[in-house]
């Protein structure tokens, strides 16, 4: 299934410089359009940060510690099973839909999305009944009614998740990222719409309706894919796509359990739904966040595999190295952001009485100066092919946290669950590099100074005060942080234009000429 390099040694060499040409062509293209795209993903999460801050200031006042923490936990074990039942569909989307694009075998490609749209149909009800008999059987004092609409949400979510990963295989990672960008949007109008109309049943209706609208969108958008005749189990077709999909989908089971093992840690071991709701706010930053890390690395995979493909070794290492210098960067401003204005900004947003968000918010920015790590990591296993790696690092990082959090928790609440993931994920972090390093050796150089020349800025927070002097050495170290990583070449200006020269680019992946892909084709 793999895209075998060409031999070009019986060529003429006048045909062998117009292949090596199309190819080049091919690729520059593939590079521009994965950075456009990230950039795209990029300007999409600022609006999802814009709706998840528009969220926070109204949701949790409405609805009050109590039912927030209550909708907080019902949530959270929703997106469990959503993810639990996804069986790899975004890892084996971008690893095999370019290379049915790039041999030109649309109806092949239409058997796959097919035969995958059914997988999910399937797989979503059965996370469906997982999902009421667990809420059902744990959760008897929350109505169950709750757990009847979220079980018939996953099923519609389900019917939608094929079609927005395909957008990532056909390099189009911005129109992937716009079916969560669209879910977070609808989520803020129909939650706060259903509570004021129906409480949290109310609140719940307005989630089923917002999977059935991003359905909907995602089936107009990938229509031209979609063929009813395809859509049933070829077991035998299907069997080479799930083996590879299934390692990933003990990947995304063990991660989704860990990114929502917080919540359901502090309410089994510190029963209070209002420190519930502290760890549950800081988490949906958190993973705001870290869910951008991801989709923006994701969407380099079609470049990166070709360039693996044409064992261009080192100008992949050397695009892995530049995407966590700047990923860590931007971690490290947020970090200062939270030391520096998170006692101002929390209240200001959220209310006096979820100020215990703040020190939780804090551990979780930490967190994430390590997540740019395990993010490249993961992304050596899906190009390098070593799904098995990815899978035993999360399975460490789950064990981890629940060692350690019901310890944390019952000491601290709701902050000893956040230090808890912190330690985990660190933990992570350090296998999946340690194992991919032995697979390509990329520099971590770089990386280690950017996060050192934050810590040269630590006394500014002797000089804390009023907002005002907040904002300004707020302002104070973005200047100097800037000029240190310009001035230390860490950072460069060449960098920074190539990424705009690409991003202005209206080449797209599949542009090469179809004489171009028949001459590499043919070798």
């Amino acid at each position: 299934m793999g895209m075998d390099k060409p031999k070009f040694g019986k060529i003429p060499v006048e045909k062998k410089s117009i292949i090596i040409e199309s190819l080049l062509t091919i690729v520059m293209n593939q590079a521009q359009a994965a950075v456009r795209n990230a950039g795209f993903l990029l300007i999409q999460r600022g609006t999802h940060i814009l709706a998840s801050l528009l969220f926070a200031i109204w949701v949790p006042r409405m609805m009050g510690p109590g039912d927030y923490g209550r909708y907080a936990l019902i949530n959270s074990l929703y997106i469990w099973f959503v993810i639990a039942s996804d069986p790899g569909f975004t890892q084996i989307m971008g690893r095999y839909v370019p290379h049915f694009m790039f041999e030109g075998k649309r109806e092949g490609l239409q058997k796959l999305f097919g035969n995958l749209l059914a997988v999910s149909l399937l797989s979503g009800a059965i996370g469906a009944g997982f999902y009421l008999s667990l809420t059902g059987l744990w959760l008897t004092d929350l109505d169950f009614v709750l757990f009847l609409i979220v079980a018939a949400t996953l099923i519609v979510r389900a019917g939608s998740r094929p079609f927005f990963t395909l957008f990532l295989g056909l390099n189009q990672a911005a129109h992937w990222g716009m079916g969560e960008t669209l879910r977070h949007w609808l989520v803020v109008a129909f939650v706060i719409m259903g509570f004021y109309v129906g409480g949290l049943r109310g609140a719940f209706m307005g989630l089923f309706l917002t999977e059935w609208m991003v359905l909907f969108i995602g089936l107009w958008w990938g229509r031209s894919y979609f063929s009813w005749r395809e859509c049933h189990l070829d077991i035998r077709f299907l069997t080479p796509y799930l083996q590879f999909g299934s390692i990933y989908l003990i990947f995304n089971l063990f991660s989704s359990t860990f990114q929502y093992s917080g919540e359901v840690l502090v309410r089994l071991f510190y029963p209070d739904y209002a420190e519930v709701g502290y760890l549950g706010l800081a988490n949906t930053v958190y993973f705001t966040i870290s869910m951008a890390i991801h989709q923006l690395m994701m969407a380099f995979v079609p470049f990166m595999m070709t360039l693996q493909a044409r064992g261009e070794t080192e100008t992949l290492k050397q695009w892995m190295e530049h995407l966590l210098n700047w990923l860590t960067a931007g971690m490290v401003f947020a970090v200062w952001a939270v030391l520096l204005l998170g006692n101002d900004l929390v209240p200001l947003v959220l209310g006096a009485t979820y100020q215990p968000v703040v020190a939780n918010l804090l551990l979780l920015s930490l967190t994430l100066c390590v997540h740019g790590l395990n993010q490249v990591a993961i992304l050596h296993t899906l190009v390098y092919n070593r799904p098995m790696t990815a899978a035993v690092a999360a399975g460490m990082r789950l064990a981890a946290i629940w060692s350690l959090g019901p310890f944390l928790v019952a000491k601290w609440g709701s902050l000893g669950g956040c230090f808890a993931l912190f330690v985990a994920t660190i933990i992570y972090s350090v296998y999946l590099t340690w194992r991919m390093k032995e697979v390509v050796a990329y520099s971590l150089r770089k990386w280690a100074w950017i996060i050192g020349l934050g810590l040269i800025f630590l006394p500014l927070l002797w000089l804390k005060s009023s907002w005002i002097i907040n904002a300004l050495l707020y302002a104070v170290f973005g200047a100097g942080y800037s000029v240190l990583l310009l001035l230390l070449r860490i950072i460069t200006f060449s960098e920074a234009v190539a990424v705009g020269q690409a991003f202005r680019s209206k080449n797209v992946i599949f542009n090469a000429s179809n004489s171009a892909r028949k001459e590499y084709l043919d070798v």
